[in-house]
């Protein structure tokens, strides 16, 4: 029978990241089984809710205090070979659960929690974001493994003090099986931008780009699709700059939804930057996927954008915060469909040979056995 593999977020599922999701799907040698503290929804994976309704008052005791909360799965938690938890203010809490189990416990680091500063953690209202930077040494300690999600971030924990030891840099694959080219409507023409509305996705760059080269194209729309809280100054921008008309702002959509729109647009578009706070893009899975579904990418040389994005090769990058530059990249690519077309056939090539769900999982499944 396969190992049984707990797979630990704070709140699942969100919708913002179906690569957790994904991946648990992905196994094929370990048995993957949830263990969540709030239950966000429906999932036919099989899961163990660690603070369920009836205990109220346990649930925030936990939430408060990260301790080995069992309640009545002592059972089904002895049964685990180890924990992999996502994000590192999650694994603070899982690691009280694989040090009272006596097992592993393998750790993927996003990126925020180790590029904003500390003082915006402390200072961001998450509880979880308080017991990250007081508990992070002790955190490192406990971990057997760390996973960074590219080298950039890689680079990153080095520089914040993780041992090199620990650091295993391995991408997160992306279905690209379920993301995958189709015929497209040539008379349907949009750009597609598929990030949250918040300083670091860099929105108001492309709206800015997108007002410079509207008249050029003028059967060419914009789709954004996100929410966040900077939604109303966004919307005023579209205003201001007189493309409201051809800015369609969405909000959060399902995973098909942006897979399908995915499928249908002709360049995706995210200029994402180093926010005040320091947040940076460690990776971007969206690149990921809209190159597999054969899309040229326009973006911007931050953090980990390059290593999913090959400058010249499957999409265009400029430096941060230059909607100029940037618009003179989207007018390339709407203006020469055969060098776009010819981006996102590489872009597919390379996404299958690097960023492959299944053989990165296989590669991850490498890492379990080694702890197990």
């Amino acid at each position: 029978m396969n190992k049984l593999v707990g797979i630990y977020r704070t709140v699942f599922p969100m919708p913002s990241e179906t690569f957790i999701d994904q991946q648990a799907r992905a196994l094929v040698r370990y048995r993957p089984i949830m263990l969540v503290r709030d239950l966000n929804g429906s999932t036919d994976i099989p899961i163990i809710a660690l603070s369920e309704d009836r205990f109220s008052f346990l649930r925030k005791l936990f939430t408060v205090f990260p301790l080995p909360i069992l309640y009545g799965h002592r059972n089904s938690l002895q049964d685990l070979s180890l924990i992999h938890a996502h994000f590192g203010p999650d694994a603070v809490y899982a690691s009280v659960l694989a040090k009272s189990n006596d097992i592993p416990l393998v750790v993927t680091i996003h990126g925020y929690e180790c590029t904003c500063t500390k003082l915006t953690l402390l200072f961001s209202g998450s509880i979880s974001n308080i017991h990250f930077v007081l508990r992070e040494k002790t955190l490192i300690k406990r971990a057997s493994k760390i996973i960074a999600v590219s080298k950039f971030l890689e680079r990153k924990l080095l520089e914040r003090g993780y041992p090199f030891e620990k650091i295993i840099q391995h991408y997160i694959g992306v279905d690209t099986k379920r993301f995958s080219p189709i015929s497209t409507d040539h008379n349907n023409r949009f750009i597609l931008c598929v990030g949250r509305l918040v300083e670091k996705k860099g929105i108001d760059i492309l709206i800015k780009a997108f007002s410079m080269i509207m008249d050029k194209h003028p059967d060419v729309t914009l789709i954004q699709i996100g929410s966040g809280p900077l939604e109303t100054m966004l919307h005023k921008l579209a205003v201001d700059l007189g493309v409201a008309h051809r800015v369609s702002f969405l909000g959060a959509k399902p995973s098909e939804i942006v897979r399908s729109l995915m499928q249908q647009c002709e360049v995706f578009c995210l200029p994402s930057r180093t926010a005040k706070d320091g947040n940076s893009e460690t990776l971007g899975i969206v690149f990921n996927e809209a190159s597999a579904c054969g899309k040229p990418v326009v973006s911007t040389l931050h953090g980990g954008i390059p290593e999913a994005v090959l400058n010249g090769e499957t999409g265009l990058l400029v430096e941060e915060n230059d909607h100029k530059a940037l618009a003179e990249k989207l007018d390339f690519l709407l203006s020469n469909p055969d060098a776009a077309k010819k981006m996102g056939r590489r872009g597919r090539e390379f996404v299958c040979d690097v960023f492959d769900l299944h053989k990165q999982t296989q590669k991850l499944e490498l890492i379990y056995d080694d702890l197990v």
